[in-house]
Formats: C-alpha cells, structure tokens, sequence
C-alpha cells in the first residue's frame, strides 16, 4: 500500500502539471494583436491671422449746385444810346496847337533869351537864391577862429550844489565874425547852460571861408565849467 502510493503521487502531479499547461498555452493562442495598428499622432495646424476687412468706399462727392447766371437788363435809355450803323468814314478831329505862344517880337529890355517859366512881359530877372545863407562847417567851408574869448560867469547856485560838466551850443558866424545866434544843444542845471549862452554871443571869431571868402557859417562850441 505505501510503495502503491509513492508510485502514484508523481504520475497525479505530472497529469496536474500537463493540464496546466494545456490550458496556459491554449489560452496564449487565443489573443489576437492587431498587425497593422494606426500610430497615434497629434495633428496641430497654423493659420495665419485672417486679414482685416477692407475700408468702406468713400461717399460719392456732393454735387455742385448750378450757379444760376442772372441776365444782365440794360437799362433802355442805354440801349438807344447805341449806334445800330456803324460809319464807313469818321471824320478826324482838327488838332490843337501845341506849346505856348510865341515871345514878344524884338525881345524886353532887361529879358532873357528864350524867357523864364512864369515871367510876365517887362518883367526884369532877378536873382531869387537866397543870400548869405550859412554853410556848415566841413569839406570846402573852413571853421572860424576865435580871436576874443569871454569867460561865462559861474552861477552861484551851482557852485554851491558842486555842479560842473560842460554845455554845447550852436552857433552862427556871420561873415565878420560875430555870434548872431545861439543854440543849447546840451544844458546844464542851475543856469549854467544860460551862462554859456551869455558869454558866447560875446565872442568874437575871424569869420570861416569858403574858398578864400568870408562866408556866414553855422559852428559848434563846448563851454567848459570847472570847479577849482
């Protein structure tokens, strides 16, 4: 009974065995793979951006009114003014003579030849250019020289306010050298430029010249006041 035993233990686990691995491998063919399965890809796609629609179309352009052109009425008196006929010949207008009269057959004693714009008959020519009119000092016209000099008299005022400083005149020289006008061109206070005034019309010059001549002529002088 025991050697029945060990005999039959491994004969039962080599029968367990070989069902096991029937039905292992039965079951191994039965599962079926797919032979041409699809690769699974994401697909991403770019488009580009879509454009902008376009501009609407511009208005169409306002029309122009007509400007209404209003007939010009000529008055009726101008219209009969009008000449209808046109003449063939127009008759030339006689021509007025030309220039002024003639002179005076023989002449005016004390005349001039060819006249003078605006004379009369026995009229006598004059010279109407101003005389002794005087003359700058510069170029041609030579200055004068003073030959007697009068000090001004200092203002009492101003000496006590401590006012010094100089006063120009303008003046004119007559042809023999005396002041016969005076002009402040700068003052002082004070008096002084009154001062200056008085003494100058005191001053005796050797009168300018105009080529060599004695001639009226209009000349600046500074008078200089000074506290000692």
């Amino acid at each position: 009974m025991g050697i029945q035993k060990f005999v039959t233990l491994p004969v039962s686990i080599g029968i367990h065995v070989a069902v096991i691995v029937a039905v292992v491998v039965g079951a191994i063919w039965n599962v079926s793979f797919p032979s041409n399965s699809p690769a699974q890809v994401a697909q991403y796609s770019v488009a580009a951006a879509p454009p902008p629609p376009p501009p609407p179309p511009p208005p169409p352009p306002k029309a122009q009114p007509q400007q209404v052109v209003k007939p010009v009425i000529v008055p009726r008196d101008i219209q009969e003014l009008a000449p209808t006929v046109v003449p063939e010949k127009v008759q030339p207008v006689a021509s007025q003579p030309s220039g002024v009269d003639a002179g005076v057959v023989g002449g005016v004693e004390g005349g001039a030849e060819g006249g003078v714009v605006g004379g009369v008959v026995g009229g006598v020519i004059t010279d109407t250019a101003p005389k002794d009119v005087p003359l700058r000092v510069g170029g041609d016209v030579k200055a004068p020289v003073v030959i007697n000099r009068v000090e001004p008299v200092y203002p009492e005022v101003a000496r006590k306010a401590r006012i010094s400083g100089i006063v120009i005149v303008e003046c004119i020289i007559d042809k023999s050298g005396n002041v016969t006008n005076v002009q402040v061109l700068k003052p002082l206070p004070f008096g002084l430029d009154q001062a200056a005034v008085d003494a100058v019309r005191r001053w005796k010059f050797r009168p300018g010249t105009l080529n060599g001549q004695p001639v009226d002529v209009i000349f600046n002088l500074t008078v200089n006041f000074k506290l000692n």
